[in-house]
């Protein structure tokens, strides 16, 4: 098992460890509730250093990124970042992440932890001259700071003006007078940054900002809440939402589907689409008491099973019990279903996506 560089201060701050994606990580230091509220009313900070990231270097950087990915690549400018996923042949999905444009002959590549081994291979196995594929996943740590008072607490130890990055733009200089990358970018739903550094940078940025940010209410926070404030603003988790027998199209990604240039994977969600999709992501509400809907529990409409639970559990924010579930696309907003739950079928409701809309695109250009 492995341990991020910031192992050390999470035992120092009492949090309770558990293994993640080969990782030793913080699940809570409180409680999920308290980490969550913290989130949405101030700011919370998280080590994400189990993250995986993959540079693409050359010439051909840009065009081997675009053969691979679903969103366009080749339009992107320095400075950028994107979220796209990446397809096998048949549309399945490899993985969902973040594409940062540093320049024309330079990728960064943030890929989900339990798969960055899997994407190294697989863009390794497109490697073509001109395009260097370079696993840099032990070299670096990741700190996600986010919520509405974010940007306070940044500006007290950046030495460069982060604050004026866009949502979904990311640049260089240093933070508590350290080397790093910014991006304003998240998985909360809030306002947020996540800071890319290396790991013997790590632990002091990482003290820095919770020493800057005492008096805006900071607090460290664990994967749980990390899971709880992703799910509330219906982001994917790969696993739960997404694996390689989804494709973006019924997972309701088309928006990172971009047809107008070739990628792998294009053929088969072209006919995909052509043939009408069958299933899609929905948001569930819990309308019975009697338990908690989770991952690969059975969608119903009467008797019938109609599909299935990749997320559930209690949205903090919106204050019930909800689900995401994959059901047929006829099933519209409003359609009453059941989730069986301990050999009960609980009512429950299709509702429109999100649970919560968050503030993160706020600074969106």
């Amino acid at each position: 098992m492995k341990r991020t560089p910031l192992y050390e201060k999470h035992v120092a701050l009492g949090a309770q460890i558990v293994p993640f994606a080969g990782y030793e990580m913080p699940i809570q230091y409180t409680s999920i509730l308290d980490e969550h509220k913290t989130v949405r009313e101030n700011a919370g900070l998280f080590d994400v250093s189990h993250m995986g990231e993959i540079e693409i270097k050359g010439p051909e950087a840009v065009a081997l990124t675009d053969q691979i990915m679903s969103n366009n690549v080749a339009d992107m400018k320095p400075g950028t970042a994107e979220y796209t996923v990446m397809c096998k042949e048949d549309g399945g999905i490899i993985d969902d992440l973040f594409i940062h444009y540093v320049s024309k002959d330079h990728i960064f590549l943030v890929v989900n932890a339990s798969n960055a081994d899997k994407d190294f291979a697989w863009i390794k196995s497109h490697e073509r001259p001109g395009a260097q594929v370079t696993n840099l996943s032990d070299q670096y740590a990741e700190i996600a700071l986010q919520g509405p008072k974010a940007e306070d607490i940044i500006r007290k130890v950046a030495e460069f003006p982060v604050w004026d990055l866009p949502y979904f733009h990311f640049g260089y200089g240093k933070v508590a007078g350290r080397e790093v990358m910014v991006a304003r970018t998240g998985y909360t739903g809030e306002d947020g940054f996540e800071i890319y550094t290396s790991n013997q940078d790590a632990p002091y940025i990482w003290d820095e900002l919770l020493r800057v940010g005492k008096e805006f209410g900071i607090k460290p926070i664990g994967l749980g809440a990390r899971d709880t404030l992703r799910f509330e603003v219906c982001y994917w988790l790969y696993g739960n939402e997404l694996d390689e027998t989804i494709n973006p199209l019924e997972a309701g990604q088309k928006f990172v589907v971009k047809f107008e240039k070739d990628f792998i994977g294009k053929e088969a969600l072209l006919k995909a689409e052509a043939d009408g999709i069958k299933r899609k992501l929905v948001c569930l509400k819990m309308l019975e008491e009697g338990g908690i809907p989770r991952s690969h529990f059975k969608v119903f409409d009467g008797s019938t099973e109609i599909g299935f639970v990749t997320s559930g559990g209690m949205l903090p924010t919106a204050g019930y019990v909800g689900a995401m579930a994959y059901v047929p696309t006829s099933y519209k907003v409003g359609t009453k279903v059941s989730v069986e739950i301990r050999g009960r079928k609980l009512a429950a409701e299709i509702i429109k996506k999100p649970f919560y809309k968050g503030t993160s695109g706020k600074k969106r250009e």
